[in-house]
């Protein structure tokens, strides 16, 4: 061989694993690429998941909450019913014993305490 075929062939030899050299830089940049990738899927699917199961904890809360108000709306009407009965009751007792107290202080029932008495002697 001649040094030109010699100077040739380095060449060629040098472009050749230059090449080689490049395809495989390529090759570990698409499996970095696919890595990274499938690293992505992941989390996006990990944050769907999430999303679904605070959204559904939101839901159940919300849900919570308002048979809660709808229970406290009861209990206040309920509250309000045995106030209202509460007050009735008072006012019948107020008045039942203003009736008596008349009663007790009416002439007649003084005369007949008085006749009581004396009819027991």
């Amino acid at each position: 061989m001649t040094q030109e075929n010699t100077g040739t062939t380095d060449v060629t030899d040098e472009r050749e694993q230059l090449i080689a050299d490049l395809l495989e830089e390529a090759h570990a940049l698409r499996m970095k690429y696919e890595e990274f990738s499938y690293y992505t899927e992941t989390k996006v699917a990990e944050f769907v998941l999430a999303r679904k199961e605070l959204t559904a904890e939101r839901d159940e809360a919300v849900r919570r909450m308002t048979l809660s108000e709808q229970d406290l709306q009861v209990l206040r009407q309920r509250q309000d019913q045995l106030h209202g009965q509460l007050v009735k009751t008072t006012t019948q007792r107020d008045r039942a014993r203003e009736r008596v107290k008349a009663l007790e202080a009416s002439r007649a029932v003084r005369i007949a305490v008085r006749i009581r008495k004396l009819l027991r002697r």
